[in-house]
């Protein structure tokens, strides 16, 4: 399992790097928000090759967003724009190409269970309606609700995901930040650069002073990213977004075990504001 980073000091890490001096003691953390998907009911898939049932969907979590931004006919209908999956279903669709190294630390390595995939190559490998990524290209986001962050102290909150992420051609990722209603804060992307072999990713996180490091083709197919954001004092609520832009017939991002937490709370939270399917649970 690749880490992208690892504590909160100027520890910014690379592929197998592990800085202790800065680990979080996530025994003080507060969890904001975690989503692993598995509580989305699935359905039968609609016209992939490998036809199941309880194996796709295109409803989110209750609460969350996905945006349809593509041509409502063209490419595969399972992958016109975010979906849920089951982890193997997917990966058998497109006779793997790596999919399946996506295994995610939270599942014990086993690779199972569900997970938020897009995924640009298997929308445009349908024939049933032409070339799709000649005509459009690819464009979709998943959006979190609104999360309650009141009482959170400046810059003390922390993403963490499991990320698969293989480049090629144009495609590009982003994650990005609002608060309180006010503008989109990009806090990571990843912009893919060449084709087939040479394909690699310039990867930009902001708040690790991370500037286009350039991470090669399949090393970050099975990763857990951990990315601090500079929250604002006082800011009362924010939304997250995870999208996929400009792609073409490419490659994919898949995201699965979503858990937002705050390391230090400027007051004594009443309640753990764990936010799963989109329900405040008490402590």
């Amino acid at each position: 399992m690749n880490s992208r980073f690892i504590g909160v000091g100027t520890c910014a890490t690379l592929i197998a790097t592990f800085c202790l001096a800065t680990s979080l003691v996530w025994a003080a953390d507060t969890v904001l928000l975690e989503e692993d998907f598995e509580g989305v009911p699935l359905e039968a898939s609609i016209m992939e090759q490998v036809k199941d049932n309880k194996v796709w969907s295109g409803t989110p979590p209750e609460g969350w967003t996905i945006t349809n931004e593509n041509p409502k006919d063209l490419g595969m209908p399972e992958w016109r724009t975010w979906a849920i999956v089951d982890l193997e279903w997917w990966t058998a669709t497109a006779e793997d190409q790596r999919r399946s190294e996506f295994t995610g630390v939270h599942n014990d390595g086993k690779g199972i269970g569900k997970g938020a995939v897009s995924d640009p190559d298997e929308w445009d490998d349908w024939a049933g309606n032409g070339d799709p990524d000649a005509i459009s290209r690819w464009n979709g986001h998943l959006i979190t609700p609104s999360i309650n962050i009141k009482g959170a102290a400046a810059k003390s909150l922390i993403l963490t995901l499991d990320s698969s992420w293989r480049p090629e051609d144009t495609q590009s990722a982003e994650i990005t930040v609002s608060f309180d209603g006010g503008a989109a804060e990009r806090i990571l992307f990843f912009e893919s650069v060449g084709i087939d072999a040479g394909a690699h990713t310039l990867v930009t996180i902001p708040t690790l002073n991370m500037d286009e490091e350039d991470i090669k083709d399949g090393e970050q197919i099975n990763e857990t990213l951990e990315i601090p954001i500079d929250n604002p004092a006082n800011a009362a609520e924010m939304v997250i977004s995870f999208g996929v832009i400009e792609a073409q017939n490419d490659w994919w991002w898949a995201i699965d075990n979503i858990m937002l937490v705050s390391t230090a709370f400027s007051v004594e939270p009443k309640y753990k504001l764990a936010v799963r399917w989109a329900e405040l649970k008490s402590q």
